[in-house]
């Protein structure tokens, strides 16, 4: 981050989910500097004036809610980052990891329930049966650069994997999970096999919604869609490069590099923009609810409409691959996540591919996509090509 003038725009002050921003002007200002010295690697200098900052925030309730949660997530990233000089297990003795004293992690339905995941990890590197582990997602390394406003992204590393399921309990006010732990060095050897082996039947569920706090209900996009200036744009690509990277690397293996490609919800345009540059034969359409993503968006994609995703403006069946990007926590409800789904399964050819993903976690799982009639899951995660970390990344494909 070269100075912080970066970070400032005013379409994010405006969300009240996964944006993490402050509102009082003053206290924002102490707030983007702190960012600047935190990307900068000046960890413990920029965590002090975090705490400053939040003393000066006792009369800003909204700030106040902000920092006190940066503030436990730098904690909790501090806690649970793994050394690079751990050494990698093995081989995990299961037998022996529930034998351990069993854990607990309680998180409120207004804070981070979204950022809890399941991941079920089926047969893969040798080892026989099915395990069910339980993660919480730790600050993305895209934040800690101060690249992007939000504090967790879509990857998945070892660091965020706590242990091996045990129970669940939803109760009024949030979420309780407990589990066996792990140690870092099984971590290391999990996230080894999964990244070196079959990652098929891998898969990473995020079964928590964030609620409102006044009201209890699940957050959501803006009716009008979402603001947009040229710094966010600039953060929204930053958020989903790693997901770009793996979706061209995955067009380039089934050869569609003449293909049509869909989003009916394209944002500004960067996604798509990013295909037609590693596939210049392709043509691309994209739609989006706002009209500021619409205009953003019409220097980068071929052909841009405005309307809702219920109403696709491509003719049903001709896409080769429709990207889905939003049926996402904090995007839409759950309730219409798989409403959307619906809408848009025509639009792909016979053997074409739906491709959902997402920032943030994606509310459908592979239940969902087993369901469906006359489409077959191909698979529900993606390797980064960096090899960091795993992500949601369902693939399904039209059988006729």
């Amino acid at each position: 981050m070269a100075d912080d003038s970066d970070l400032r725009t005013e379409a994010i002050t405006s969300y009240d989910g996964i944006f993490k921003d402050i509102h009082d002007p003053e206290i924002r200002k102490d707030f983007l500097e702190a960012r600047k010295l935190l990307s900068s690697g000046a960890w413990d200098t920029g965590k002090s004036l975090l705490q400053e900052t939040l003393s000066k925030a006792s009369s800003k309730p909204f700030d106040k809610k902000c920092l006190t949660l940066i503030l436990s997530e730098m904690r909790r990233y501090e806690d649970n980052k793994i050394s690079p000089n751990t050494t990698i297990a093995k081989i995990i003795l299961w037998g022996n990891v529930v034998d351990r004293d069993i854990e607990r992690i309680d998180e409120r339905f207004c804070d981070f329930p979204q950022s809890i995941f399941f991941l079920d990890v089926g047969i893969y590197g040798g080892l026989s049966g099915s395990r069910k582990l339980v993660g919480r997602k730790i600050l993305s390394d895209y934040w800690v650069s101060g690249k992007i406003p939000e504090l967790h992204c879509s990857l998945v590393t070892a660091d965020m994997v706590l242990g091996l399921f045990c129970d669940e309990r939803i109760t009024e006010s949030g979420v309780q999970v407990t589990y066996f732990p792990l140690t870092n060095s099984e971590k290391l050897k999990l996230f080894t096999d999964i990244m070196t082996g079959d990652s098929s039947s891998v898969e990473i569920r995020c079964p928590f919604p964030l609620l409102r706090e006044s009201d209890k209900k699940e957050l959501c996009s803006p009716a009008e869609g979402w603001k947009v200036d040229n710094v966010y744009d600039t953060m929204l690509s930053c958020g989903e490069e790693r997901l770009r990277q793996y979706t061209v690397q995955f067009l380039e293996t089934i050869a569609m590099s003449a293909g049509r490609f869909y989003d009916p919800a394209c944002s500004t345009g960067v996604f798509l923009s990013t295909l037609k540059k590693a596939f210049p034969e392709s043509y691309t359409i994209g739609q989006d609810l706002s009209q500021q993503m619409a205009d953003f968006s019409r220097e980068r994609v071929d052909e841009v409409y405005c309307a809702n995703a219920m109403s696709p403006k491509i003719l049903m069946g001709t896409a080769d691959a429709c990207f889905i990007r939003f049926l996402n926590s904090e995007v839409v409800t759950s309730a219409n996540a798989e409403v959307l789904l619906n809408a848009l399964l025509p639009t792909v050819r016979e053997k074409g591919y739906i491709i959902i993903f997402g920032h943030t976690p994606v509310l459908l799982s592979s239940s969902n996509l087993s369901r469906l009639s006359n489409f077959s899951l191909i698979q529900s995660v993606g390797i980064s090509t960096d090899r960091m970390g795993i992500f949601q990344y369902y693939i399904i494909q039209r059988d006729i």
